[in-house]
């Protein structure tokens, strides 16, 4: 007499039973496309952050305003980007125009990302009370709310400063843990 080898029936549902558990706990954490695709949009706003400072001090540079406080550039399209120490400030008329990028000020999300000032408060490198502007995503808490959460979606732009005769430069920071 021959002897069958192989699974039976039901083997071969204790395994599918296995596998469909697996994935039903395995399966959100790789589906969670939304909070990437956030973090990575979030990523992309610091680099055009840092960008657009770049150029605003290179025009500064030019100019020979970067060691002034207060000062205007003008861009080819004739928008006037406020400046200190020949980057742009923390503000509307200042990274906001720079970067040339559509934010809500208001918060009522009808734009990609919202956008707030506040000073800074904790950063490392950075003197507390030098103004700050913070672009996150739409549906995040505001870092500038106070008593908030601790973790953001968001870049903050921090503006250049005079640290008594040293000049130091913007700086963004990108915080994606609450993405």
């Amino acid at each position: 007499m021959k002897k069958q080898t192989g699974f039976t029936l039901v083997e071969l549902i204790i395994v599918i039973v296995i596998l469909g558990i697996l994935a039903v706990t395995a399966a959100p954490k790789f589906l969670d496309l939304q909070g990437d695709a956030n973090a990575s949009t979030i990523q992309g706003v610091a680099g055009a952050a840092d960008s657009a400072s770049s150029i605003v001090y290179g025009k500064s540079v030019i100019a020979g305003e970067q060691k002034l406080t207060a000062q205007d550039i003008e861009t080819d399209t004739g928008e006037t980007i406020n400046t200190e120490y020949g980057y742009p400030e923390a503000s509307a008329d200042g990274i906001v125009v720079a970067m040339d990028v559509s934010v809500d000020v208001a918060g009522n999300g009808d734009s990609d990302f919202n956008f707030s000032t506040g000073t800074a408060s904790g950063i490392t490198g950075v003197t507390d009370g030098t103004p700050v502007a913070y672009f996150y995503a739409n549906g995040t808490p505001n870092p500038a709310a106070p008593g908030g959460a601790t973790e953001f979606c968001a870049v903050t732009y921090v503006e250049a400063e005079l640290d008594g005769t040293t000049y130091v430069a913007a700086k963004t920071f990108v915080d994606t843990t609450g993405c």
